[in-house]
Formats: structure tokens, C-alpha cells, sequence
């Protein structure tokens, strides 16, 4: 009797020190997480959040599967630094002085994996402000070239798999990363290209896609020429930043349904 007094006594005590210990607020906004482990356990689900040629990110950016996906990486990346008349160290630079603020982005269990295996880097920090400097130029050429999808260098069926991937749940860049490395100080440029993007991508049936492709002048990869989207207003949908581009395409899939309706 005495035992189970004192059993439950340590339970009032330890729910007790929950009760007054002050909880920490959760941030504003969300971080870039792994998808939780009972989701995980199915590998139906896996086609929603693991990449299949490029990983975009710290997540699966050490997935030995993924490694021919780097040299498109690069690829891009040098393109994009190129076409944009940049300097690659002060791009570079750009993310490594505002790496602290970055790694709040993310959780802190992909930031100790990342951790793990730095690959020769002197520090979690040098890894990730280069990772993400990487993956961030080839992300904006990506972005900046979807509707001619020549300058991406790709066959066709690899860059549908491209576009899913930089969609994925665990293949995320803050959007921060993307505009400190925008071509120019223009974040409302940023905005559109992104939104430009996700026009072209957005998901519906195949016989909606083509309809509307046609209606808003957005071509099919064959296409040629200049083209037009029609890009939602501010006020209707950028009065607040995205976390990242799949949250961009969350907030284009709510705008485009309600237009229907």
C-alpha cells in the first residue's frame, strides 16, 4: 500500500513540474521537419516526401541514391550564377553570414543529422551555408527556366521528376535561402517567378491543365515564344511570405479552388 502511495505521489510531482514549468511558445512559423516516423513506416507514403533524383536540402542531401542528382545540382547552380552576372564567393557569402538565422529554419533533429557527417567541412555551419547556397542557385534556375525547359540541360522525364521532387515535403529551401540569392533586390520578382512556376505545374486533372494552360498563355514544355500567366493580386495572395515553395503551391491550390467555386 505504502509503495503505491509513493508511486503515485512521484506521478503528482512529475505532472506538478509540468503544470509549473513555463512552456517554451512555439515559433511563428513552421520549420522544415522530416515527416514523422509512423508515416514513414509506409512505403506507400514515400513517394510524397522522398526525392528521386535531387535532393533540395539537408534531409536527404547525404542519400548515396541521389548522388547523380548533385551534378545537376551544380550544374545549375553555375548557370544560374552566370546568367545572373554574380560572383560566386559573394553569393556564397550571403548565406554564410546569415547561416545562424537559416538554421532556425530547420528542426533540430535535421540538424543534428546533418551534423553527423560533415565530409570534410569544418563545421555543421560551413556544410550547410554551402549546401544550401548550392541547392539554392539550382533551385532559381529551375524556377527561372520552367516554361523553356531548354537552359535546364535535362531529358523530359527526368525534369518531371525534378519538379516533383523541388514539391516534396522533406525537400524544402527556406524561402529566405532563395532571397538572399535572387538575382536582384526585387523580392516582388522573386514572388512571381515562383508563382509562375507553380502555373505551370499546378495540379490538376490532365485535361484542366491544358485548358488552362492555353486560357492563361502558359505553354507545354514543347512550347515556343514569349507567354503570359495570370499572376493572383498581392492582397489576395503574398500578404505574408511563404515558408517555402510547397507552401506557396498549399496557399495557389487554395486560390485557384476558390476561383472556381
Amino acid at each position: 500500500m505504502m509503495a503505491s502511495q509513493t508511486t503515485l505521489e512521484k506521478k503528482i510531482v512529475e505532472l506538478q513540474s509540468y503544470i509549473n514549468t513555463k512552456q517554451t511558445p512555439q515559433s511563428s512559423r513552421p520549420k522544415i521537419q522530416r515527416v514523422p516516423g509512423y508515416l514513414r513506416k509506409s512505403k506507400n507514403y514515400e513517394m510524397h516526401y522522398a526525392p528521386k533524383l535531387v535532393s533540395i536540402g539537408p534531409i536527404h542531401h547525404d542519400n548515396t541514391n541521389l548522388k547523380s542528382g548533385e551534378k545537376y545540382k551544380l550544374m545549375w547552380a553555375a548557370k544560374y550564377i552566370k546568367n545572373t552576372g554574380s560572383i560566386l564567393e559573394e553569393l556564397h557569402k550571403k548565406i554564410a553570414d546569415n547561416i545562424d538565422e537559416l538554421k532556425c529554419h530547420f528542426s533540430d533533429d535535421v540538424l543534428t543529422l546533418t551534423g553527423k557527417s560533415l565530409q570534410g567541412f569544418g563545421s555543421l555551419e560551413e556544410k550547410l551555408s554551402w549546401m544550401l547556397f548550392v541547392d539554392g542557385c539550382s533551385l532559381l534556375h529551375i524556377l527561372d527556366n520552367i516554361v523553356h525547359a531548354g537552359p535546364i540541360n535535362i531529358k523530359l522525364d527526368q525534369l518531371d521528376l525534378v519538379i516533383m521532387d523541388v514539391l516534396l515535403l522533406e525537400n524544402q529551401l527556406p524561402y529566405e535561402v532563395l532571397k538572399l540569392l535572387w538575382k536582384d533586390n526585387n523580392e516582388s520578382e522573386l514572388i512571381i517567378c515562383m508563382w509562375k512556376f507553380l502555373s505551370h505545374r499546378h495540379l490538376d486533372t490532365p485535361d484542366e491543365s491544358e485548358s488552362k494552360k492555353e486560357k492563361n498563355g502558359v505553354p507545354n514544355r514543347k512550347g515556343e515564344g514569349q507567354y503570359s500567366v495570370s499572376i493572383p493580386l498581392r492582397n489576395e495572395s503574398q500578404s505574408e511570405t511563404p515558408t517555402h515553395l510547397l507552401d506557396l503551391q498549399r496557399k495557389y491550390i487554395l486560390i485557384t479552388s476558390n476561383s472556381k467555386v
